[in-house]
């Protein structure tokens, strides 16, 4: 293939995705990328390998993916969170996935018009907005060109009769980084053995396929083991399983397959391989969101729509069967699709995704082989007069997928764009409403969260976090009683969820019910007893409703489990002063400043207490630290300026200070104004 035509289908893969470059961080995005601490520093980059993908505990651990991580961190430390960037990689990538799926279709004998076409419906292809803009998505492109490469290095390897060891080694190399980008690049032996079945351009039977290959390539084969040994021994050491941690399950609210025998899910997952099929070719009502109970399935193999998927399935073998020998780019196409959804498809084990676009990038490859090799000549046809139909359809095709792809990538603008068209795509999605109200009540639009929350529960009754926001909600509009209820809702779904738990102790506490918050409180803390959220609201009830020494014990148990958390510790020191212990609220009070030195809190305690201690030259001091730490807090610098009236001794720092708080709060408040008038006086 020439190096030009290479050229033109990789400008023809990003010209139609170039006007998202500027859009923001959406989605998952922000936690994988824009907030991940993991990523933030090459100090860092060791908990990338040993922690799963999302981070946190193993309770929610399905996925391990380090060498994705590892690209976005590498360009987080070179230019920082700057979303374009990471989308001009993303683009890059397709570029080079569309590029690599041509030269390996022509590396296998089909014709260079063929593999051209089939590559340029894939470039512009609609569906793929979801992993080409979505900056996550990149996990789909890495893994995709992975496999093409992986496959190209192979027919390399072999092009001589013999197996070279160079080209062989470099395929065992990019199959183990392919492995730990993401799970579902597992599928590159099996491309290359469908490579096998279809080298030379035309379908050839297994025996004849083996036959083809020089014995050492047949001991080859088995070297790909050894990559996936490593994915599994790995994965089981770091999250504690092979495919998912011991500790994790799968959500029903993100795949509702999961509490489905193996023949209904089955039936289920055929049914939804159509879906994919379907909107490959036609995108309409594309959404980034498929989740519980958007999509209809079925729930008995009695329901007569329970064999659409098998029949679909039965009548894509007998295609491929047809067309083995007349139409070889037709039925490599149907194979390619079913092999590389395979475990994705949620047909040999539930995934954490019953449908997803995105899943659909690297399976789609094969769809638009099926298209281009059912439209073209069948092998061995008389030769006959051109159709230029063909090609003015192809052009056609070509030009209205990468239209609608230029349109569909306004849809990950932002946040705000994107649930909004969730919503509207998939009303049926609880997910989807749990977004716009999620976004709505970070911009304090409660009417709206409520209303949409309200749906979510409604749609699918067991959504634990949609009944906690929602009492969150109800809590801010002083609803007592309703808050509290969907606060129980949600606890009594799952018992376990922390967010649900110190939400209901805190609501109760709210309205005034103190017996009931202490018990609840008290559950809480036992259910999670290293929790920082629960052990910090509850020692914030104790100082206020119990003990002081209840309050201290408390609080040293939150420090604990915040890790010396500043706010904890300057809390435990408040209690500690009130217990008249000042030399250990002091020595917390300068802790809470060792992880936080420009802490106008922890300074003003620590001023405090010198002051009263008589020993007003440190305390001024400390006045004086904290102003130039915050310069533009007007509070610390009229309390730096009150003292200094009080203490004429300390009026000299106080005074060096006076020319940054007036750069640095050119409008004073009223407090401030006096102070600066009563210093200069």
């Amino acid at each position: 293939m020439s190096l030009r035509r290479r050229l033109g289908l990789a400008l023809l893969a990003l010209l139609p995705f170039l006007n998202a470059l500027p859009y923001d961080f959406t989605y998952d995005d922000k936690l994988i990328i824009r907030d991940n601490e993991r990523i933030a520093a090459p100090a860092k980059v060791g908990e990338i390998f040993t922690t799963q993908y999302f981070g946190g505990e193993l309770t929610s651990a399905q996925n391990y993916r380090p060498v994705l991580l590892l690209t976005y961190a590498v360009q987080e430390w070179i230019h920082g969170n700057r979303p374009w960037l990471f989308r001009a990689v993303n683009l890059a990538l397709h570029a080079a996935v569309t590029v690599s799926f041509a030269s390996w279709l022509f590396a296998l004998g089909f014709a260079v018009g063929e593999a051209s076409a089939a590559a340029a419906l894939f470039a512009v292809a609609t569906i793929h907005v979801e992993a080409v803009t979505s900056l996550v998505g990149r996990a789909e492109l890495l893994a995709a060109w992975c496999v093409f490469v992986v496959a190209l290095l192979w027919l390399h390897a072999t092009r001589q009769g013999r197996l070279a060891k160079r080209p062989y080694a470099a395929a065992l190399a990019v199959f183990l980084l392919a492995v730990f980008v993401k799970e579902n690049a597992v599928v590159a032996p099996g491309v290359i053995l469908l490579g096998e079945l279809f080298r030379g351009g035309r379908g050839r039977s297994p025996r004849e396929a083996w036959r083809g290959l020089p014995p050492s390539a047949r001991w080859g084969l088995a070297g790909f083991a050894l990559p996936l040994a490593a994915l599994f021994a790995v994965r089981f050491v770091v999250i504690k399983g092979f495919l998912i941690s011991k500790e994790a399950g799968i959500f029903e609210l993100e795949n509702p397959l999961v509490g489905m025998s193996f023949p209904v899910r089955a039936v289920n997952a055929l049914n939804l391989a159509l879906r994919y099929l379907g909107k490959t070719f036609l995108p309409i009502h594309l959404s980034a969101d498929h989740s519980a109970y958007a999509l209809p399935l079925v729930h008995s193999l009695r329901e007569p729509a329970a064999w659409v998927g098998p029949a679909g399935a039965l009548l894509a073998a007998v295609l491929a069967l047809a067309q083995w020998k007349r139409r070889p780019l037709a039925a490599f196409g149907l194979c390619f699709f079913a092999g590389t959804l395979f475990p994705a498809s949620n047909v040999p084990f539930v995934i954490g995704t019953i449908f997803a676009e995105r899943l659909a990038y690297l399976p789609s490859a094969g769809l638009f082989c099926l298209a281009v090799g059912l439209l073209a000549a069948p092998v061995r046809e008389v030769p006959q007069p051109a159709r230029p139909w063909r090609e003015s359809l192809l052009l056609a095709v070509v030009v209205a997928y990468a239209a609608a792809t230029v349109v569909r990538n306004r849809v990950w603008k932002d946040d705000v764009t994107l649930y909004a068209d969730m919503v509207v795509k998939v009303p049926r999605s609880a997910k989807a409403h749990y977004n716009v109200a999620w976004d709505a009540q970070r911009e304090s639009r409660r009417a709206e969260a409520v209303t949409h929350l309200r749906e979510a529960v409604a749609i699918y009754p067991g959504y634990y976090d949609a009944w906690a926001l929602l009492g969150k909600q109800l809590w801010d509009e002083k609803k007592w009683d309703e808050a509290i209820a969907c606060y129980r809702k949600s606890v009594e779904i799952f018992p376990l969820y922390e967010n649900g738990n110190w939400g209901l102790a805190k609501t109760l506490e709210e309205s005034g019910r103190i017996e009931e918050a202490r018990k609840a409180f008290e559950v809480a803390s036992d259910r999670f007893p290293d929790s920082y959220p629960v052990a910090y609201h509850r020692a914030a009830f104790l100082e206020e409703h119990g003990t002081l020494e209840e309050a201290e014990d408390a609080w040293d148990d939150a420090v604990e489990n915040g890790d010396g958390a500043v706010s904890a510790r300057l809390a435990h020191a408040r209690v500690l002063r009130k217990l008249g212990r000042e030399e250990e609220a002091w020595d917390e009070a300068r802790w809470a400043l060792v992880n936080d030195p420009a802490n106008g809190e922890a300074r003003r305690f620590l001023a405090e207490g010198y002051e009263r201690a008589g020993r007003t030259i440190a305390a001024g001091a400390e006045w004086t630290r904290a102003v130039r730490a915050n310069p533009q807090d007007q509070i610390l610098a009229s309390e730096l300026l009150e003292y200094a009236v009080r203490h004429p001794e300390s009026r000299f720092r106080a005074l060096l200070c006076v020319p940054g708080i007036r750069r640095g709060i050119p409008k004073s408040d009223a407090r401030l104004a006096k102070a600066l008038a009563a210093f200069g006086a």
